[in-house]
């Protein structure tokens, strides 16, 4: 699969013949980037598949999101809209994910050109890191939340069924293409989605990770943060090959800044030094 030079995506939905609510709903004006052509349902949205072929000795790991919000594809780049640029700060705090030397990108002050030069540094998969990351939406219709989209759809459950439906599908064949064996999600509900998790098992997430992390800061016991988060990883429902992991959602992003490196990061170190010995361990026969 290559998608190189290639985030954001124009695509189409056949709503049918019974499909008036829906309709009055976007030409409502309630649903941005949305637009209708006749029956169809026409929209744009967004991934980035790495050049893989140049980087074939890093490991493929995908970032799972729910679905795209209007406002960073009309930006063309993930995560882009002013609340959330600075997911893009924390993921480059990182321990295993680097910006080369020698960037000209200011993470911390984005002009007219930080989206494309970031998206095409993404695309290319030029920074350092053992990982080589893939972004992806469960679902591609955009919506400011991801309730929108089941309350866009209400009227015509059949219809939601089947973009949940092809959007597991898309999933599987884009893991099974990339040979992709670990998934990031930053939501309770596509953790649930992707891994049948019993949804009471992750209730208050955001407090229990960050517990996780205050207990590891003080004792470096990892054994003992990953049995305390054990609800938060399961195999995907598709593939017992495929690892699924749930990090902090990305609205608490910047949270923990008085103790250095934030929380979300933190997060994601662990999940990146879990995999590594993982995969250490398995390669060695242990």
């Amino acid at each position: 699969m290559n998608g190189l030079y290639q985030i954001i995506e124009e695509r189409s939905l056949e709503l049918g013949n019974d499909s008036d609510v829906i309709k009055d709903e976007i030409e409502s004006g309630k649903y941005p980037g949305l637009s209708l052509y006749g029956n169809q349902l026409v929209y744009k949205t967004e991934h980035i598949y790495p050049n893989r072929s140049a980087h074939s000795d890093r490991i493929p790991l995908l970032f799972l999101f729910t679905n795209p919000h209007p406002e960073s594809v009309a930006r063309r780049l993930f995560l882009s809209e002013p609340h959330s640029q600075t997911f893009w700060q924390r993921l480059f705090e990182s321990c295993h994910l680097r910006l080369p030397l020698g960037t000209q990108i200011d993470l911390k002050s984005w002009d007219e050109s930080t989206t494309q030069v970031l998206g095409e540094l993404m695309l290319r998969g030029e920074y350092e890191s053992k990982f080589l990351i893939y972004f992806h939406c469960l679902w591609p219709v955009p919506t400011k939340q991801p309730s929108d989209l089941k309350r866009l759809f209400k009227s015509n459950k059949n219809l939601l069924r089947e973009i949940e439906r092809s959007g597991m599908d898309e999933l599987e064949k884009l893991v099974q293409d990339e040979q992709i064996r670990h998934i990031v999600v930053f939501a309770g509900p596509t953790f649930h989605e992707v891994t049948g998790a019993n949804i009471d098992s992750y209730k208050g997430w955001a407090s229990r990770l960050i517990q996780a992390i205050n207990d590891f800061q003080g004792n470096r016991d990892a054994e003992k943060y990953w049995l305390r988060l054990r609800s938060g990883y399961a195999k995907a429902t598709f593939s017992q090959n495929v690892d699924v992991y749930l990090a902090l959602n990305t609205h608490a992003k910047n949270w923990g800044k008085e103790k250095g490196k934030r929380y979300f990061t933190f997060g994601l170190d662990m999940i990146f030094e879990r995999i590594l010995i993982m995969m250490d361990v398995k390669q060695r026969g242990l």
